[in-house]
């Protein structure tokens, strides 16, 4: 018979975790002497954070929880993490982000970390400048309002043929993860924290994707919930274009007479029915004026 009790002093489990090394940050730069001997190679340690070498692997920088720091608690670590996502959205020209970055940073203990401040300073004057330069780079670039309208500095959209675009202007420290966004055919609400930001019933039918199509950007200086939808194809597989004057029934509309894409189709339909009615009057010129040709049909 075997005797296990020599086992039982060994202190192994399947259970337990595997060890991780735990790396420590040092104030100053230090050394490290490879081997024993005399004249063993050294290298400069750079000081880093306390890294978790589980994740080690994932450089990304991502955004923690807006909780203010308490009293002696260090959050350094998260302050820089916002301050790598701020600049990130500064060089992308994304001065709002970068500015609700920077002071959410400043929230969690900026002020222990040399130039998160004057980082945010130079963040708020770039927003104000691209808040200023906003109505003279509309003409430059794609016109947000294009065969659309702004309604009451709550939202501008714009439209095509086949599909309508709203840019939804939401508070600067929105995130993705606080937004709800419910589309039917004929129903659409908005709403972020629990609050609801857009409701109403479509002008016009739409055609619903699984996924709504929306992202969170930076609009005329603002932070903007953009949203596409496709409109809903005419019954019978007509090929006709509907123009809207408004996006939701009840909100203020525009005149869509004046719709370059309209006009157009105008225009278009015009120039076809004079050519028809040309051809149409030729063809009857011409059998008035035939001549009856006849015809030997023989005994």
């Amino acid at each position: 018979m075997v005797d296990y009790s020599k086992w039982d002093s060994l202190d192994v489990s399947d259970d337990e975790e595997r060890p991780r090394p735990h790396v420590s940050k040092f104030d100053t730069p230090q050394t490290v002497t490879i081997g024993r001997q005399e004249g063993a190679q050294t290298a400069p340690v750079a000081p880093v954070g306390d890294v978790d070498m589980e994740d080690a692997d994932d450089d990304e920088p991502f955004e923690t929880e807006d909780d203010a720091a308490e009293p002696g608690e260090d959050r350094r670590e998260d302050v820089l993490q916002c301050r790598a996502l701020a600049e990130r959205a500064l060089r992308n020209g994304d001065a709002a982000e970068g500015v609700r970055l920077l002071e959410k940073a400043m929230r969690l203990g900026g002020n222990s970390c040399p130039g998160v401040e004057e980082l945010l300073q130079a963040a708020r004057a770039q927003l104000a400048a691209a808040t200023a330069a906003a109505p003279r780079s509309v003409a430059a670039k794609v016109d947000p309002q294009q065969n659309g309208g702004c309604v009451e500095d709550r939202y501008v959209w714009s439209q095509t043929k086949e599909a309508v675009e709203i840019n939804l202007f939401v508070a600067p420290d929105t995130k993705s993860k606080d937004v709800q966004v419910h589309i039917s055919e004929s129903h659409l609400k908005i709403a972020a924290s629990g609050q609801v930001l857009l409701e109403g019933d479509w002008e016009f039918k739409v055609c619903p994707e699984e996924d709504a199509d929306w992202e969170l950007v930076s609009c005329r200086g603002q932070r903007a919930l953009r949203l596409l939808v496709r409109k809903a194809v005419m019954p019978g597989g007509l090929s006709v274009a509907v123009w809207w004057s408004r996006i939701l029934k009840g909100e203020p509309s525009i005149d869509v007479q004046g719709i370059e894409g309209r006009q157009r189709d105008r225009d278009k339909s015009q120039e076809f029915q004079k050519a028809w009615g040309e051809a149409h009057a030729m063809f009857r010129e011409a059998v008035k004026n035939r001549q009856p040709i006849p015809i030997d049909v023989g005994q």
